[in-house]
């Protein structure tokens, strides 16, 4: 989707935006699937919000012509992440409850340094 077909804003959540475009598209599922590398399944629990973080969205965003933040959160006004920012979302997945507590500490008293 480019610039000319604006989305509609009533679309709040990422399966609704899945959805819209990939109708805009004129693509089934699996069309949409195979174009953007993964299988049925993957596109089907999008739309059907049983998952909120798919691995593939950046590719799916690709295809359907959208940015990837406004796919996942709305926000076409969102810049992609960083390779860093997205190492550390992968890395952050993984602590504990506790060390995930701990290093967002961390990371608002350096943040707090740099204001």
């Amino acid at each position: 989707m480019n610039e000319r077909k604006r989305p509609p804003v009533h679309l709040r959540t990422l399966g609704e935006r899945l959805r819209y475009c990939r109708r805009q598209m004129g693509w089934t599922q699996e069309q949409l699937a195979v174009q953007a590398g993964t299988n049925q399944a993957v596109i089907q629990k999008i739309e059907n919000g049983k998952s909120l973080r798919p691995r593939k969205i950046d590719q799916i965003a690709e295809v359907l012509e959208v940015n990837p933040a406004w796919l996942m959160f709305g926000d076409d006004k969102a810049t992609p992440l960083t390779d860093d920012a997205r190492e550390v979302a992968e890395l952050w997945m993984s602590l504990s409850e506790f060390d995930r507590r701990r290093v967002l500490e961390t990371i608002r008293q350096l943040a707090a340094k740099h204001q």
